[in-house]
């Protein structure tokens, strides 16, 4: 009979295979401008009226840019890249 020591099992370890900021922020970027130049051509052609898409695309950049910051971090924290 033997007993289980942990040390059978090798140790798995994340391996980062992208850098994130190139990954996901020139989408973020990009999200984020198109946004701003819709809510130009929004304020411009509708004086006082902010689409909701317009919005929704703005938000959808930030969480993106910092989910792509928080993947950084995290990649960098661990020191695999």
């Amino acid at each position: 009979m033997s007993t289980f020591t942990g040390e059978e099992i090798p140790h798995a370890s994340m391996v980062m295979y992208v850098n994130p900021l190139k990954v996901l922020m020139p989408p973020a970027l990009f999200l984020l401008g198109s946004a701003a130049g819709k809510g130009i051509y929004d304020l411009v052609v509708h004086p006082l009226h902010f689409a909701n898409d317009t919005l929704l695309i703005f938000v959808t950049g930030m969480i993106l840019a910092s989910l792509a910051l928080l993947a950084d971090l995290i990649a960098r924290s661990r020191g695999d890249t």
